[in-house]
């Protein structure tokens, strides 16, 4: 009889936020996010392309950012994936609202900064839930054929 080799309870529950993996992976959708405001930066300055454009693209550029910053984050875990990608989003928006912050020299916070607050979390759980999943279903079928070998050789 084949044994199941998932994982347990305990296992679950001891599973905690890796905030060393989360610093990794903010470095990460940051190295995506910086050049690609540059390019838009870049693009505005030296072509006729429409202003009204560029705050879906910054949109865009952060949603991409903040899926990334999720699914890495769940890199080696088995649970939990939603609440470290959701740290990951919401670590990422606290850090681009402060940058952007000191920039603009205005520390306001009003209804637009909230819901992006809340779009990072949302985005940053969503990609936590798809690194988990991506990432764990191959494992899952290499673990239960390893165990049918076992089991057919003894």
């Amino acid at each position: 009889m084949v044994k199941d080799v998932g994982i347990g309870i305990k296992d679950t529950l001891n599973e905690k936020i890796r905030f060393g993996t989360i610093t990794k992976a903010l470095l990460l959708s940051y190295i995506i996010t910086i050049p690609t405001f540059m390019i838009f930066a870049l693009i505005l300055s030296y072509t006729t392309f429409p202003e009204k454009f560029m705050s879906t693209a910054v949109i865009i550029t952060t949603l991409i950012s903040l899926l990334v910053a999720g699914s890495y984050t769940t890199r080696g875990l088995k649970s939990k994936g939603w609440l470290n990608g959701a740290v990951s989003g919401f670590l990422y928006m606290v850090v681009l609202y402060l940058i952007s912050s000191i920039l603009f020299k205005n520390f306001a916070i009003d209804k637009y900064v909230v819901t992006m607050l809340l779009i990072g979390i949302l985005t940053g759980a969503i990609g936590g839930i798809v690194g988990i999943n991506i990432k764990s279903t191959p494992s899952k079928k290499k673990t239960k054929v390893k165990a049918m070998i076992k089991s057919t050789k003894k």
